[in-house]
C-alpha cells in the first residue's frame, strides 16, 4: 500500500487597492486612504503584477480601485463615494498612463485576474469619511439601492476603459463583510451581479450563522473563503516575503510587491516568486493556477475523504456535497509519493498528471461532479 497521498492546501495571492494613480494617504483631511506608497504609481507597477503571475503560473488577484479610472466623472452621481462628492473630478481622467495601464492588463489576462474592490474604497454619505464603502465596521451593509449604482457604475468604468465587463470576483473594502443574512445581505447583491467569489478574514466578519468549515462560508451562490492574518503592512513598500503561508490566501496590499524606484520592481517580484514557490513545493501546498481552481481545491481539502485501499485511491465527497449549491467544485489536485502514477478507483478522471521535485501532482476531475 502506498504512502498516504495529500490534498495540498491551495494559495491565491491577493492584492488591494490596485488602481490608484494618486497614491498619498489623504485620510487626515477627509479623503481616502489610497495605497499609501510614497510615489505616484505608474504602469509599471501592473507590469510588476502580470510579472509574477507569468513567473509562477498563477492569476494574482488585482483587487481594483476605480475612482481614478472614471474618465466621464461618472461618480458625480454618486456623491456618497467620494470626498468631493457631485463636484468630483481627478486628474487622471486624460492621462495616457490609463491606455499603456489598461493594455498591460489586457495584454496580461493570463497571468492575473481582475476583482470588484471598489471605486474609492470609503463611505461620504453624510460629507465625512467613513469606514467603509460596502458596510460600516460592524458589518452593516450600505443601503442596497445605493451598492447597486456603484456596482453598476464600477462595471461602466472598466468598460469604458477597456477591460471587460464586471469581475465574478470581490475583496470588501477594510474587510467590512458579513454572512448569513442570506437574501437580505450582500451575497444576494454580489450574486444577482454575478460575483461569486470572495476572500475576506472571517476573524472581522459579521457572521449571524456560522460558516459551513473553517475556511468557507457559503451564501446566496456566493463562495466566501477565509483571507486569515498576518499580512504585512497594507503600505509597506518591497515587503518580505513570508517563510510559511498558513491559510489559502497571501493577502498584500499593491505597494509590498513595488519598489520605490519602479524600474526596480522586478527585484521584489523575483524575491516574492522565489519565497512562494519554495512555499508551493512543500507537500501540504499548492500554487493554485487561478481563483475557481483555489476555491474547488479548498473545499476538497476541507471535506474531501482520502482513502488507501489495496486497489488504489478512493474519495469519500458525502461531505463536499452536503455543501450549498455554489461554484463549481469538481477539479481538484492531489500529491502522491513516487514518480509511478497512482491508480484512483472509479468516481474521478486524470486530466494531468507531473512529476515535480519529491511529489508526483495528479489534477483530477469527478465524473459526476458538480457543474
Amino acid at each position: 500500500m502506498m504512502d498516504s497521498p495529500i490534498l495540498p492546501l491551495p494559495i491565491q495571492i491577493v492584492l488591494d487597492d490596485v488602481g490608484w494613480w494618486t497614491s498619498t494617504d489623504g485620510s487626515a483631511q477627509g479623503g481616502p486612504f489610497r495605497s499609501g506608497m510614497p510615489r505616484p504609481h505608474v504602469p509599471a507597477d501592473y507590469a510588476a503584477i502580470a510579472q509574477l503571475g507569468r513567473e509562477l503560473n498563477m492569476r494574482p488577484q488585482a483587487a481594483m480601485m476605480l475612482c481614478d479610472w472614471d474618465r466621464d466623472l461618472l461618480l458625480r452621481d454618486l456623491p456618497e463615494a467620494t470626498w468631493m462628492g457631485a463636484d468630483w473630478d481627478h486628474p487622471w481622467r486624460q492621462h495616457p498612463h490609463l491606455d499603456e495601464a489598461a493594455s498591460i492588463l489586457n495584454r496580461s489576462a493570463d497571468h492575473l485576474e481582475l476583482v470588484v474592490h471598489g471605486l474609492a474604497h470609503e463611505w461620504w454619505g453624510t460629507g465625512s469619511m467613513e469606514r467603509a464603502e460596502w458596510a460600516t465596521p460592524d458589518g452593516q451593509m450600505r443601503p442596497r439601492h445605493l451598492l447597486q449604482r456603484h456596482l453598476e457604475v464600477y462595471a461602466s468604468i472598466l468598460e469604458r476603459n477597456g477591460l471587460g465587463s464586471l469581475p465574478d470576483i470581490f475583496v470588501p473594502c477594510a474587510f467590512n463583510h458579513s454572512f448569513g443574512e442570506d437574501g437580505e445581505g450582500i451575497h444576494r447583491l454580489l450574486a444577482d451581479h454575478g460575483i461569486r467569489y470572495v476572500s475576506t478574514p472571517f476573524n472581522g466578519m459579521r457572521q449571524t450563522k456560522a460558516p459551513q468549515t473553517d475556511h468557507i462560508a457559503i451564501e446566496c451562490g456566493v463562495m466566501t473563503v477565509d483571507r486569515g492574518g498576518g499580512a504585512p503592512s497594507w503600505k509597506a513598500v518591497a515587503a518580505a516575503p513570508p517563510e510559511v503561508v498558513n491559510g489559502p490566501i497571501v493577502g498584500l496590499h499593491w505597494p509590498n510587491i513595488l519598489h520605490q524606484d519602479p524600474s526596480r520592481n522586478h527585484e521584489v517580484v523575483d524575491a516574492w516568486v522565489a519565497a512562494l514557490r519554495r512555499i508551493g513545493q512543500a507537500p501540504d501546498r499548492w500554487l493554485a493556477p487561478d481563483t475557481p481552481s483555489a476555491w474547488s481545491q479548498l473545499a476538497h481539502v476541507d471535506c474531501t475523504q482520502v482513502r488507501v485501499t489495496d486497489d488504489g485511491i478512493d474519495f469519500d465527497f458525502n461531505a463536499l456535497d452536503a455543501l450549498p449549491d455554489c461554484v463549481p467544485l469538481d477539479q481538484f489536485v492531489i500529491k502522491t509519493k513516487g514518480e509511478k502514477e497512482p491508480h484512483f478507483l472509479p468516481g474521478v478522471v486524470v486530466l494531468t498528471s507531473v512529476w515535480e521535485e519529491e511529489y508526483r501532482v495528479s489534477h483530477l476531475r469527478r465524473v459526476r461532479g458538480r457543474c
